[in-house]
Formats: structure tokens, C-alpha cells, sequence
């Protein structure tokens, strides 16, 4: 579904309760947010990539050119920061989380280019990473989780980051907020909004078959079936 696909269903199964005082872009917002910050989907979980510039020392994730794109997403973490040092041999090496302002104070005031060795992140603001001056055009590779950030303005009418089966999620997200603000929490549309929510929002959490630490689990009562 579009981002506007849904908020014309959540207006409708709603009968448009609120539609003249709440902004659908706002509640949208909200809603796709809260979905994604319950847990550590596996879905939120993304590898990007880009190429370092010699002597640069900040880059703007947001601005990465990748898929899906990060023009509406954001880095609600990060957990491994790699760079190729040789293509053949292939070789790498990990950058270290300066969190100290002691370090962050000294990778401010370094000027030197050489293989970068540090980084940290929201130094400048929440969506730059600032890393050791390279001395070469490092590809550098960013592992981490992902929080949808879209924005009210924005002319785009895809959905950031959320799956497309969990498009329904947000759906009766919205209808809860709406019927919450027109008929209060304790209200049965409310009520039974809000509970599809949160079952939807168990389901996008199930884990899935190429998980490490999923396990299919068999009824005990089951008897076993032999080929012959």
C-alpha cells in the first residue's frame, strides 16, 4: 500500500472522525514510529554502504544512496563500522566507538589523514557519523538498526522502512488514535482498534526461518509418519 492508500482507509473505516482537526501526515507519522521502536525487527536491521573521500571526516547518512532509500530513515544504532583496506587480498578492519569526550574532543582537533581507526556518532547531530581523516577512498560499510523518519513534507507516498505486510499495522494504528481522540480511550471502537494494533504489531515481531535463533517447533502429540 501507498502511504496515502492508507490513511484514506484508516479515514474511512474511521467515517472520517476528526478528519478537519487531525493531520493525517502527523498521525502517520507517529504511528509508523511507534511500530518500529516496539522492538528490534528484523527488518529494522540494514547494512549500508558508501564510498569515503580523502580528508573528509563527516557524512550525512541520510544523503547515502542505497535501498531502501535513507532519505526517510534514520540510525537508531549502530553496531559495526568496517572498512576495506584491500580488495585482493580482501582484507578489512573495524572502526572503534569513541564515547568518551576526551576522544571525541581529539578526533575534532585531528587533521592527519591515515587509515581511519575511530568513529562516533551524533557528535553534530543525530544523523552524522564523524570518523578519523581517511588517506584513501576507503568503501566503508555501516551495519545498524533503523528508525522510519518520515517526513510531513516530503512528496514521496511510499512507506519507510515497514514491511508491506505490515501496512495493516498502521492502518488500525491510525483508527485507533482517530477513534481514541473523537470517542475517548474506554471506548469499544477504541478498544477493538487499539487491540488489532498490538496483535499486528506481535505478528511483524515473529521470527523467521533464516533467524539464528529460530526454531520450528512440532506438537509432541503428533505421531511420527515413515516412508516406506
Amino acid at each position: 500500500m501507498t502511504r496515502s492508500e492508507i490513511i484514506e482507509l484508516a479515514w474511512q473505516l474511521t467515517e472520517r472522525k476528526g478528519e478537519r482537526v487531525l493531520d493525517p501526515q502527523t498521525l502517520f507519522r507517529f504511528v509508523v514510529q511507534d511500530i518500529a521502536k516496539r522492538q528490534r525487527f528484523w527488518w529494522r536491521r540494514k547494512v549500508v554502504n558508501l564510498t569515503l573521500e580523502i580528508g573528509t571526516t563527516t557524512y550525512d547518512l541520510t544523503s547515502v544512496s542505497t535501498t531502501p532509500s535513507l532519505s526517510e530513515l534514520l540510525f537508531e544504532e549502530i553496531t559495526k563500522v568496517t572498512i576495506i583496506t584491500s580488495a585482493n587480498p580482501y582484507q578489512t578492519a573495524d572502526l572503534t566507538p569513541i564515547f568518551i569526550p576526551e576522544g571525541i574532543i581529539a578526533m575534532l582537533n585531528n587533521s592527519q589523514t591515515a587509515q581511519p581507526g575511530r568513529y562516533t556518532f551524533g557528535q553534530d547531530d543525530y544523523k552524522t557519523i564523524r570518523i578519523d581523516p581517511p588517506d584513501s577512498a576507503y568503501s566503508m560499510y555501516i551495519a545498524g538498526w533503523l528508525m522510519p523518519d518520515p517526513a510531513s513534507e516530503s512528496t514521496t507516498d511510499s512507506v519507510p522502512l515497514i514491511p508491506p505486510w505490515g501496512h495493516n499495522t498502521i492502518v488500525s494504528g491510525l483508527c485507533w488514535r482517530i477513534f481514541k481522540f473523537a470517542y475517548g480511550s474506554k471506548n469499544e471502537k477504541a478498544m477493538d482498534a487499539q487491540a488489532e494494533y498490538e496483535q499486528g504489531i506481535q505478528d511483524l515481531g515473529q521470527k523467521r526461518e533464516f533467524d539464528p535463533n529460530y526454531r520450528l517447533q512440532l506438537a509432541s502429540s503428533e505421531a511420527a509418519v515413515r516412508s516406506t
